[in-house]
């Protein structure tokens, strides 16, 4: 909402569409240091071997623990399991393959490692086990190494129109590369297209134009209407400069420029309350 409305009965208005400030290719970029790990030595692996003989009898099952206290086991596996059982010579062993065996365990230390005999006969086993532990680990070393970020925003419209403005903005240090992006869209935004400025010359011929003069300052927002130029808009106050005509009426002299729509200004409206004037969000 603009602060004051003048038109062409007011002040001598003067009409410029500046191309100067056009830019349509911005960007940005900055030198870092990028910190990366080099491995030198990859780890080296071993494993832990267990070999268990259980006695499992007829419809019963064995629970076997097989545990380590290595650095990062993983990898646990049944290498190798196998059963036999005794006739009435105690000196005869039969092949035996009535079983089950499953291992079991969510924790890396610890496996299970279940037996149940389902046949007709108590049966000997012999069940070996392994895990993989780290028993080296990686050598490695810190290199630092200087790169480029960049980034950028253009607009071939814009392009076409004028030809490549390029503008180049400077990125502060620690600033985050979204955050660099944000701003170098607005920019593009701001200045893709060529933006109007006026020159409104007003003399101070009542109390009301003189009141104005003082009150009025730098980017206050203004409502241009001029008949002639078929004006009707809001423009910024850019300049403003004070001075008096050889009769002693001041003159004021407004450097204007165009508000973008972008800039336009909008009222918040929460459910349906319009939040201005003594409306407040919280208390």
């Amino acid at each position: 909402m603009s602060d004051f409305t003048i038109d062409d009965t007011m002040a001598e208005i003067r009409y410029e569409l500046d191309d100067r400030e056009i830019y349509n290719d911005i960007r940005s970029e900055v030198g870092l240091l990028v910190a990366e790990i080099v491995v030198d030595a990859d780890p080296t692996y071993e494993w832990l071997v267990w070999t268990r003989f259980p006695r499992v009898l007829v419809g019963e099952t064995a629970t076997l623990l097989f545990q380590t206290n290595y650095v990062e086991p993983s990898d646990w596996q049944i290498v190798s399991h196998s059963a036999t059982y005794k006739t009435y010579d105690p000196t005869q062993y039969h092949a035996y393959y009535d079983y089950s065996i499953a291992m079991s365990g969510s924790f890396d230390w610890f496996r299970l490692v279940k037996i149940t005999n389902t046949g007709i006969h108590p049966a000997d086993f012999r069940v070996v086990v392994k895990v993989k532990y780290t028993a080296t680990d990686a050598v490695t070393h810190e290199e630092i190494t200087p790169v480029t970020l960049s980034v950028r925003a253009t607009d071939a419209t814009s392009i076409s129109e004028y030809g490549r403005r390029v503008m180049n903005l400077t990125w502060s240090e620690g600033t985050p590369e979204n955050e660099m992006q944000v701003l170098v869209d607005h920019y593009l935004a701001r200045y893709k297209d060529p933006v109007a400025r006026l020159r409104a010359i007003i003399k101070g011929k009542t109390d009301a134009l003189r009141t104005q003069f003082i009150t009025r300052e730098i980017s206050d927002l203004v409502t241009v209407v001029c008949t002639n130029l078929g004006l009707n808009a809001d423009y910024f106050i850019n300049s403003i400069s004070i001075s008096d005509d050889p009769t002693g009426i001041p003159i004021c002299n407004w450097g204007l420029e165009a508000q973008r729509a972008y800039e336009a200004l909008t009222l918040l409206t929460l459910d349906t309350s319009v939040l201005d004037g003594s409306h407040v969000l919280g208390s």
